[in-house]
C-alpha cells in the first residue's frame, strides 16, 4: 500500500471540501423554497465533511490505528444522523403534499443539481483508481457513490417538478430511502474491524 495515503489524501480533502461547499448551499436553498429533496440532499452532503476530515487525518499516520476509534465513532454516529434525516424527510413529505412546487420556477436548483452531479462523479471516479487497497477507502467510495446517486435524484426530480407537481415529493421520499439505507451500511461498516485497519498490509498499523 506504499503511496496509496499521498495519492488518497488531496481526493479526501476535495471531497470534504466540497461536501461542505454543495451541503450548505444546497440546505439554505431548500430551506428557503421549502424544497425538501434539496435540504436533504444539503444535509447528507454536510454529514459527509466528518467522516471524510476523520479519513483525512488517517491517512496522514498512513492509515494505521491511530485515529481509529475516532473515525469508528464518526461513523457510527453518522450512520444514526443519516437515519434520523431520512426518517425527518419522509415525515416531511407525507405532512405537506405542496412540496417542491417551489422549485418548479427557480432555474438555479436543476444548475445545482447538475453541477454537484458532475463533481461528484469526478471525484467518485477518480476514487475508484484506490478501490481495493484499504477497506477505509472503500468504504469512502461507497459513502461517495451514495452521494452522488443523491444528486442524480435530486437533478430528476428537478427537471420534472416543471410538468408533474408531485415529482418533488416522490424524488424526496426516494432520497431518504436511499439515505437510510446508507445509514445502515455505515452502521455495518463500523462493526467489522476489516473496514478499520484490514488490508493494510501490516505496514500502517500499530
Amino acid at each position: 500500500m506504499t503511496g496509496v495515503p499521498d495519492r488518497a489524501r488531496p481526493l479526501i480533502g476535495a471531497h470534504a471540501l466540497l461536501c461542505l461547499l454543495l451541503g450548505g448551499t444546497a440546505l439554505w436553498l431548500g430551506v428557503a423554497l421549502d424544497a425538501v429533496a434539496l435540504w436533504g440532499f444539503g444535509a447528507a452532503c454536510l454529514l459527509e465533511v466528518p467522516p471524510s476530515l476523520s479519513l483525512w487525518g488517517r491517512l496522514q499516520d498512513g492509515l494505521g490505528n491511530r485515529g481509529l476509534e475516532r473515525e469508528r465513532v464518526t461513523l457510527r454516529t453518522v450512520s444514526v444522523l443519516l437515519r434520523l434525516l431520512a426518517l425527518g424527510m419522509g415525515v416531511v413529505v407525507a405532512t405537506s403534499l405542496s412540496e417542491a412546487q417551489g422549485t418548479q420556477t427557480q432555474p438555479m436548483v436543476p444548475v445545482l443539481a447538475g453541477l454537484a452531479l458532475g463533481l461528484l462523479a469526478a471525484l467518485w471516479l477518480a476514487k475508484r483508481g484506490h478501490q481495493g487497497t484499504h477497506p477505509a477507502l472503500d468504504l469512502d467510495a461507497v459513502r461517495s457513490r451514495a452521494l452522488l446517486e443523491l444528486a442524480a435524484l435530486l437533478l430528476v426530480g428537478c427537471l420534472l417538478g416543471r410538468w408533474f407537481p408531485w415529482a418533488g415529493g416522490i424524488t424526496a421520499l426516494a432520497m431518504a430511502v436511499r439515505l437510510f439505507l446508507s445509514g445502515q451500511l455505515l452502521a455495518r461498516a463500523t462493526t467489522l474491524s476489516a473496514v478499520a485497519c484490514g488490508g493494510c498490509g501490516g505496514g500502517g498499523c500499530g
